[in-house]
């Protein structure tokens, strides 16, 4: 057996206590990496929604260029990962009619159990949004106190530092305000009666012929859109001259605002017919103007591209499609003043609307494009309803 000197034998023996020791040490784990600058900001404030003194999302100007940040902070509930569904990062419809349930997906912060996503908005923006827990639970952010109401129920909001709310909303309804009557009236172009509800402004004189405003989806218009409302403010406000507006509900909105409806055929031969023999109103169309949102602003196109009995013609948030847009005459003495709204948004439309836009110039009719910071929703038309009406009757 070969000999150990001593030396060897000296090195053995420390390098066995030395495992001894480290056996017997208690053992650490790996320093956790500190959390990034971003990261930390997350976790204050998720601390502070936490403790009740904050709301969601958060909202951030980014320095020099305007911007603004959301960041949307959502604790999960359930196995999925939670995902924000929105104005600015897609509602999940595709142009096939499927449906992309990737949408605003949202990353872990730390090790925790909240998530977050962040996007760039304008200053003044107004945003809606649900928080997406899986493919058939949405729910409205728990931590955000905004509400607004859309097709299919509340939504949570978002605004940007800029955003002001409409004028005409905010201050107390008009007084003295226009009259409101209802009427049915028999159609033999669509078959069955329509319903229809009369505005008649304050100090309405029969002898004065009044600029007149025909508006498409009529309860909708009265009810959410509080129409009414608007143009009593601005006739107070001397914004625009006092005038009729006639609403006409649809019946079918897939099918009374498709292009060659016999809703176009009711309106401008049987509507206008019947409001003229009961109320003092011009036979200028020059002077009157037929508005629509969604889907109704197609039939709005459709009865003032197809006919001379409209010059002016309001579109909001307008839902078009390349036929609708291919059908617009040239202008010849038919010569339409036009008034688009539009949300910055709205991806499935604002496309079309900035073609409405350039063909209906190109045809030599006069056209106002206004692009909002907002989405497609009846809060959106709602609010910028004002913008149409100046627009179209301002210069009246």
């Amino acid at each position: 057996m070969p000999r150990v000197n001593r030396y060897t034998a000296a090195a053995l023996t420390i390098a066995f206590v030395g495992l001894i020791s480290w056996l017997a040490s208690p053992t650490q784990a790996p320093e956790a990496p500190a959390p990034s600058e971003e990261d930390a900001a997350r976790l204050e404030g998720i601390r502070q929604i936490e403790a009740g003194t904050l709301t969601t999302p958060l909202v951030r100007e980014q320095a020099g260029d305007g911007a603004v940040t959301l960041t949307f902070l959502v604790r999960r509930s359930g196995d999925s990962v939670p995902r924000v569904v929105s104005d600015v990062t897609g509602w999940g419809e595709r142009a096939d009619g499927g449906f992309d349930f990737g949408v605003g997906a949202m990353t872990r912060v730390g090790q925790t159990d909240w998530y977050a996503l962040e996007t760039a908005i304008a200053p003044d923006a107004r945003i809606e949004y649900l928080i997406a827990h899986g493919t058939s639970d949405y729910r409205l952010d728990a931590y955000n106190p905004r509400r607004v109401q859309r097709v299919g129920g509340p939504a949570s909001e978002a605004v940007g530092p800029g955003y002001a709310p409409p004028q005409e909303l905010q201050d107390p309804p008009t007084n003295p305000a226009g009259a409101i009557t209802e009427a049915v009236i028999p159609s033999r172009a669509i078959g069955s009666p329509r319903r229809v509800i009369v505005y008649t402004p304050p100090g309405y004189r029969p002898g004065r012929r009044y600029p007149l405003a025909v508006f498409h989806d009529g309860g909708l218009m009265v009810n959410t859109g509080q129409a009414p409302r608007v143009v009593d403010w601005l006739i107070a406000h001397q914004v625009i001259p006092p005038i009729v507006a006639v609403f006409v509900d649809p019946q079918s909105r897939a099918v009374d605002y498709r292009r060659g409806a016999p809703m176009r055929a009711f309106v401008t031969g049987e509507l206008l017919p019947w409001i003229a023999q009961r109320y003092s109103v011009t036979s200028d169309s020059d002077a009157r103007a037929i508005i629509g949102f969604s889907a109704g602003a197609r039939g709005a196109l459709d009865a003032a591209a197809s006919s001379e009995q409209f010059g002016r013609l309001g579109l909001l948030i307008p839902a078009l499609d390349a036929a609708d847009i291919d059908a617009i005459p040239p202008a010849g003495r038919h010569r339409l003043r036009v008034s688009i709204v539009a949300g910055t948004y709205d991806a499935s439309n604002l496309p079309a609307a900035r073609s409405a836009q350039g063909v209906l110039a190109d045809r030599g009719h006069v056209v106002d494009l206004t692009e909002v910071p907002e989405g497609h929703s009846t809060n959106t038309w709602r609010n910028h309803l004002r913008d149409v009406l100046v627009s179209l009757f301002g210069g009246v």
